[in-house]
């Protein structure tokens, strides 16, 4: 048995795309790696000290206000990890590096299965060195778990529509409500597909036994979110809360149309030529609808799909979140790699069987200068934010050393105030006055205060300090000398 799956294994490697594969998914994971050894003592950010301060609230009791807009997955298993002795760096390295060298290799095979190995092993590069994917596993976020499901659930919905079988759908089902799990976006898979299939089948879609098995998997696997989530918050859909405050705000928020610069941003330079040239050239079906209403095999084409994800995703943060970040439309990214490969493929084509080294070289080439630009990238951004916030968390574990956790503290950084301090926070950025300030701090028993440059602070918060400076004895800041202005300073209430 052992004989015969050597054999298997080495026929495997045989394959040079499999060995590529691990090759770049090793390289992937060390550069991660480097990445991680930097940044590990780093401070969290807002949304990060959301998840973990979450984490610590379901693992030891630290009082939190759970936010409704996230899925408890990511926040469940990182409170398993605090609960066994496993703290901030071990739910970094599994639950967010790991993941994102999965990412990596789901790209490939996504890519694989709608082109060829050639565009596959080529995208899973560029998706080993995004600035943006190892920007952010460098912070601790659900991205690349949810990410992952949503590569795979649209590899198994790819399989399912070239024939594979009813089982497939069933699979990418469970893996679209898997995404959703750790991040609502996640929803925007199966609304592409429903998309696609309007175009594609047509009313014959509903017609497909798949398509139904689709659906029942991926709304039996959300169902223990659902009763999750009405026991909790009394409501099973409780994640749309808040995301229509562009359209409840007193001033409509203006369209985002601002989302449309990250599809150079994401890319850069050659990385955005290679991209673009594929792109566009694969938009030739739009000047020619009558061809696709006349003939629905042609329809089936993984360029069509690519840019109708793209523009949904586009679509969805213009007109309804109006407002976005590099990391929301992550979505795209898989598909610019793709196009960016198909180019890449084009010109490795046009050399013939004599010249397949010049051909190799030259596209060698180009990913290279394409990785550097993005690595470089990665780097200096990532050096840059190390220092950010460390204030903050300084002044959060001081609090968590010399008070109980019984101590109330109002603070502005609310989410990491919790995480560091493991106090009792609550924030007063609604406060309207001084006065109303006052009447606050009396309700909740505040006994600290924490008043901070990184975060925007009410504008009568100076005036308050004044008011009161005989009632509030600065106990922390974090200036050295008595020449530096402080970022963060820390009041105890008479």
């Amino acid at each position: 048995m052992s004989k015969i799956d050597s054999n298997r294994v080495k026929e495997w490697f045989s394959n040079p795309y499999n060995a590529g594969m691990v090759l770049i998914a090793l390289a992937a994971f060390i550069i991660r790696l480097i990445f991680y050894l930097k940044t590990q003592n780093q401070a969290l950010w807002w949304d990060e000290a959301e998840y973990l301060s979450t984490a610590k609230s379901w693992a030891f009791g630290v009082p939190y206000d759970y936010n409704p807009q996230r899925p408890p997955l990511f926040q469940a298993i990182s409170a398993l990890a605090f609960l066994i002795g496993l703290g901030e760096g071990f739910i970094k390295f599994a639950l967010v590096l790991l993941p994102s060298v999965a990412l990596v290799i789901s790209i490939y095979y996504l890519a694989k299965e709608m082109f060829n190995e050639r565009v596959g092993l080529m995208s899973s590069i560029f998706a080993s060195v995004s600035w943006t994917f190892l920007f952010w596993t460098s912070r601790v976020q659900p991205d690349f778990f949810s990410m992952t499901f949503q590569v795979l659930s649209i590899l198994f919905m790819w399989k399912f529509w070239k024939g594979a079988g009813n089982k497939f759908s069933i699979y990418a089902g469970i893996f679209a409500a898997l995404g959703f799990y750790f991040k609502v976006s996640a929803l925007l898979v199966p609304v592409a597909f429903m998309v696609y299939i309007l175009i594609k089948d047509r009313l014959e879609g509903f017609k497909i036994k798949g398509h139904y098995y689709f659906a029942i998997a991926f709304i039996v696997t959300l169902i223990p979110y659902m009763i999750w989530s009405m026991a909790l918050f009394g409501n099973p859909f409780a994640f749309k809360q808040n995301y229509s405050i562009a359209f409840t705000e007193e001033v409509a928020r203006p369209l985002g149309w601002y989302n449309v610069q990250f599809l150079y941003l994401l890319t850069e330079g050659l990385f955005f030529i290679l991209f673009a040239v594929a792109a566009l050239a694969s938009m030739k079906w739009i000047f020619y609808p009558d061809v696709l209403m006349k003939d629905r095999k042609k329809c089936f084409n993984p360029n069509i799909f690519a840019v109708i994800t793209i523009l949904l995703v586009s679509a969805f943060y213009i007109f309804y979140i109006r407002g976005t970040e590099d990391r929301w439309v992550f979505l795209w990214l898989p598909f610019m790699a793709m196009f960016a490969s198909q180019t890449l493929d084009f010109i490795y084509s046009k050399f013939g069987k004599d010249q397949r080294r010049v051909a190799i070289a030259i596209v060698v080439l180009l990913i290279g200068i394409c990785s550097y630009s993005q690595l470089n990238h990665a780097s200096q951004l990532i050096e840059q934010k190390i220092p950010s916030y460390m204030p903050v968390k300084n002044a959060g574990l001081w609090v968590n050393q010399n008070y109980d956790s019984n101590t109330k503290l109002l603070s502005i950084s609310y989410t990491q105030s919790v995480y560091y301090s493991e106090v009792n926070v609550s924030t007063y950025s609604t406060i309207s006055d001084p006065d109303a300030f006052n009447d606050y701090i009396g309700t909740v028993g505040a006994k600290l205060v924490q008043v901070s440059a990184w975060e925007q602070h009410p504008q009568w918060i100076n005036e308050w300090i004044s008011q009161n400076s005989n009632n509030l004895v600065p106990v922390f800041t974090d200036s050295k000398s008595a020449s530096e202005s402080p970022t963060v300073i820390i009041f105890e209430v008479k």
